[in-house]
């Protein structure tokens, strides 16, 4: 049943309160939601049903939900809402239809897990996945070994358990030190987690293989009490919880206003845009690559900042001179972490604000490029058009906005 709404609250349902990844979603949410004059409050239940919901729902009285399936599933589809916008991270399309749903690209952490792996020149690769079955670790799996075969090298898999027993994964560990004595000799291991990279971890240990030596090894999460306590500390790929929640939220604001951004026009009908992929944020190199236990702090310092500050008119060059390093050696730091260059990771921030702008709003187009940095008017009207082939009001006009913020 529909239910009086209090205009200015925003829950985030989820059944995992107490990860990393949760306060990072989280953050981005109130991020957002404090822009908007919004609270955001987060609903954390072991278990959740159409009634516990509808209970939720009546004491809270949201304008809007935003309900996480990551890390342990929560079955809560959109006809439990009553007409209370809601969007979803972590689902299947199946589940939630055409409502914004956000996962981490498996893809993009696939090449990212690649590229640095593939530096060592590795006679063979590798891939372990969750002990149990999980739908983003099979993702991961699969992506991992596609990039691998496209690059036409040979990518053994660790095959987790469909419906593991007890006594399965008490045996994982063993199992697994087994399979990777069986490795070749310079085999690069992709772990689809960090929880996973410290069972391979050890269990290279068991099977008298060393890391970084005979096998290099990285994992996804950055968790650093796991990553760093290892032995030896253990290269990961840092997911942009943060971003994710920011994002959820805003395609929340969205879904609140009337839902424009997350559509695209398709001959005569509006169809989303679905799942929304979110990158992965970037790789903290450690001594399971051949790192010598590298890890910049300045580096995911200034990323972060150049988030914050790149619409500001931040430039590369006042970036760099935060920090006690040198041009050449930030530069190296910042490519080998991100794959590309300080400037390109401003640009993207820019146009990225910059298209929120024309596809969110009714900003005029001429104030656009003063509110996302850039000095010159052409120089984002001829970086729009090299992007999308066409200028930023002819975009607007294709794509509908007009309907809804009328022609600027």
């Amino acid at each position: 049943a529909t239910v009086k709404r209090n205009l200015n609250k925003v829950l985030y349902l989820s059944r995992d309160g107490e990860s990393f990844s949760h306060f990072g979603k989280m953050a981005g949410i109130v991020r957002y939601c404090s822009s908007r004059g919004w609270v955001a409050e987060s609903v954390i239940r072991q278990g959740f049903s159409a009634e516990i919901l509808s209970g939720i729902l009546r004491r809270h009285r949201p304008i809007g939900c935003i309900v996480d399936g990551v890390a342990t599933h929560v079955n809560l589809p959109p006809r439990l809402f009553g007409g209370i916008p809601v969007t979803y991270i972590g689902y299947r399309r199946e589940e939630v239809g055409n409502l914004p749903n956000f996962i981490f690209d498996a893809n993009a952490i696939a090449k990212m897990a690649f590229r640095e792996l593939a530096a060592g020149m590795p006679e063979c690769y590798a891939v372990v996945g969750q002990p149990h079955s999980m739908p983003w670790s099979r993702l991961r799996t699969r992506a991992f070994r596609d990039v691998v075969r496209a690059a036409g090298a040979e990518c053994l898999v660790f095959q987790p358990m469909t419906r593991p027993t007890a006594e399965m994964i008490d045996s994982f560990d063993e199992r697994l030190a087994a399979w990777i004595a069986g490795l070749p000799e310079h085999c690069a291991v992709f772990a689809v987690s960090d929880v996973v990279a410290i069972h391979v971890e050890r269990a290279a240990r068991a099977a008298l293989r060393d890391i970084p030596r005979s096998l290099t090894l990285v994992s996804v999460d950055n968790i650093e009490e796991l990553c760093e306590t290892a032995d030896p500390p253990i290269s990961s790929i840092q997911l942009d919880f943060e971003r994710m929640g920011f994002l959820a939220a805003t395609a929340l604001g969205d879904e609140i206003a009337g839902g424009t951004r997350f559509r695209t026009a398709n001959a005569d009908a509006w169809t989303r845009i679905l799942p929304i992929f979110v990158e992965p944020f970037l790789i903290v190199r450690r001594k399971s690559t051949s790192g010598g236990g590298r890890h910049e702090k300045f580096i995911l310092d200034a990323v972060e900042t150049i988030r914050r500050k790149a619409a500001d008119g931040l430039t590369a060059t006042e970036l760099m001179a935060r920090y006690p390093v040198s041009k050449s050696l930030f530069n190296l730091r910042f490519r080998e972490a991100t794959g590309h260059s300080v400037h390109d990771e401003i640009l993207h921030v820019r146009l990225e604000k910059a298209f929120t702008l024309l596809a969110q709003t009714d900003t005029a187009i001429g104030a656009i490029p003063g509110l996302c940095g850039f000095n010159c008017d052409r120089t984002l009207d001829a970086i729009f058009r090299k992007r999308f082939g066409m200028s930023m009001r002819d975009w607007r006009k294709k794509n509908g906005c007009d309907r809804f913020f009328g022609q600027n």
